[in-house]
């Protein structure tokens, strides 16, 4: 996301470029931490490598469509 694409949000006009960007970067810590939590909760291992895994856990079982 752009700092114009934020600002194009209801009520995130009045926002500076600097304020626009601590907020965008505060956002991609965020997602990036729940990113994390999602896949060690439910088993989920991505390996750019070799590409993305589900542990066979039955109690946290995530069903993936293609």
């Amino acid at each position: 996301m752009t700092i114009n694409e934020l600002k194009a949000y209801p009520n995130c006009d009045h926002y500076t470029d600097e304020q626009a960007e601590n907020i965008l970067r505060t956002l991609d810590k965020i997602s990036g931490i729940l990113f994390d939590y999602t896949c060690q909760q439910y088993g989920i291992v991505i390996d750019n490598k070799i590409g993305m895994q589900v542990n066979n856990n039955q109690a946290n079982t995530l069903k993936i469509a293609a």
